[in-house]
């Protein structure tokens, strides 16, 4: 049976090295769409903290980004996918 994880990267910000990248322990693919769909609806803090006033972009059935505009234009992107373990 495949496995499949959650990838979280978080922080992402234009000439800055302070993102973090995460990701969860294997499980079966329907557990981690299910997780994915929650992630994306503002679910399980300790894994994406939350930030205000942000946009969910789906870029596939497996991957979304958030992205929050800061004053002064500085933007900063997380970015979740649900990949297959090989």
């Amino acid at each position: 049976m495949d496995e499949y994880v959650i990838v979280i990267e978080t922080g992402y910000r234009r000439a800055a090295a302070t993102h973090t990248i995460t990701f969860t322990d294997p499980m079966p693919q329907a557990e981690a769409t299910a997780l994915l769909l929650e992630l994306m609806e503002g679910g399980h803090e300790e894994l994406l903290p939350p930030r205000a006033d942000t946009m969910v972009l789906e870029v596939s059935p497996t991957e979304f980004l958030r992205v929050q505009e800061l004053v002064g234009g500085s933007v900063v992107m997380d970015r979740v996918t649900l990949a297959r373990r090989h």
